[in-house]
């Protein structure tokens, strides 16, 4: 049993000095295969999870929660983020996206997204870099000395296929799975919006490492303008900062109503954006944004169905425990609440 007097006293020293023990950042790496992935010869096909001391977590937790007190005090956070804030989340988001939609359907008007992904996000956070953001900032000097402790002198050991690696020292970045790094990485990318929104009318909306813009406008070329400024600005943005944006991920959407747009309004070819040297056509389909799939009328029926299959698919499963030598009918309400 853990002493509970002993660990909120651990976690406000070790907060206080700004030293994050170096016991907690012993991790081990645990590789695993990625899902739905055709090839499996290939690195990109698998990924690799820390799991470090649980008491570090646990210091992890207080200082997200405290970073993001901060945040929202001291102004480094854009009104376009909401990932890890408070009352704010990733459907909220989404539903500014929608909100836009309905708003421009009134005035006969046409709403066009573009979302675009950071590429190894957490990884790519530079320590001085980010120390640098948070002074600026001024932020609390113990939270700072906190973060640069926790960016410094990481050992790890790989796992592969249960088999333990020696352990060997890395090159300190924020590690994906940890609870503080949404925050840092928040505040790292906290410039992003705000540049951009300095030269194009199009909302901004971000959740950690996934970024989109809603532009409305009459027609759908009016449209494609706005938001073709906005990977333009965003890689000169990021290409100092030494980030890049997941080209692959991206993707583009337009919403318009089932009836009732003029036929002016309604491309006859499918656009497209033009993002760095490449193009991005304008899905078809249902568009996939913070896990939420959102359809070119805004009906959201293939977001439902999707959603449905999940209980759908549990409550077969349960079922089978019925039939011998699973679990009796009496007992299934209980593996159900697990």
């Amino acid at each position: 049993m853990w002493n509970e007097k002993r660990m909120v006293g651990l976690t406000k020293a070790t907060i206080r000095t700004g030293r994050h023990s170096a016991v907690w950042m012993r991790a081990r790496w645990v590789e695993f295969r990625k899902h739905g992935k055709d090839d499996y010869t290939k690195v990109k096909a698998y990924g690799a999870i820390s799991l470090p001391s649980c008491m570090g977590k646990v210091v992890e937790n207080v200082v997200a929660e405290l970073l993001s007190e901060e945040a929202e005090r001291s102004g480094p956070l854009s009104d376009g983020q909401f990932g890890s804030r408070k009352g704010q989340s990733a459907i909220d988001a989404v539903a500014i996206i929608v909100d836009r939609a309905h708003a421009a359907w009134t005035h006969s008007h046409i709403t066009g997204v573009l979302l675009m992904d950071i590429k190894a996000a957490f990884p790519t956070m530079a320590k001085g870099r980010l120390v640098n953001i948070m002074k600026i900032r001024q932020m609390d000097g113990d939270h700072i000395r906190w973060t640069k402790s926790f960016l410094s002198e990481r050992m790890v050991a790989m796992i592969i296929e249960g088999n333990t690696m020696e352990r060997h020292p890395v090159e300190a970045r924020v590690t994906q799975g940890s609870p503080v790094s949404p925050i840092l990485f928040a505040i790292y990318t906290s410039g992003l919006i705000k540049w951009v929104d300095e030269y194009i009318s199009a909302k901004g909306l971000s959740s950690v490492n996934n970024l989109g813009r809603v532009a409305t406008g009459g027609d759908v070329d009016q449209v494609v303008t706005t938001l073709e400024r906005y990977p333009e600005k965003s890689m000169e943005w990021v290409s100092r900062r030494g980030i890049q944006f997941d080209t692959v991920k991206t993707e583009a959407a337009l919403y318009m109503r089932r009836r009732g747009h003029k036929k002016h309004l309604r491309p006859q070819l499918t656009p497209r954006i033009k993002v760095g040297n490449g193009f991005i056509w304008f899905n078809k389909q249902a568009t996939r944004w913070l896990r939420v799939r959102m359809d070119v009328h805004q009906v959201f029926k293939v977001h439902q169905n999707r959603c449905m299959k999940i209980p759908s698919a549990v409550e077969a499963r349960l079922r089978t425990l019925r039939k011998p030598p699973g679990v009796v009918p009496e007992r299934v309400w209980a593996v159900q609440g697990v």
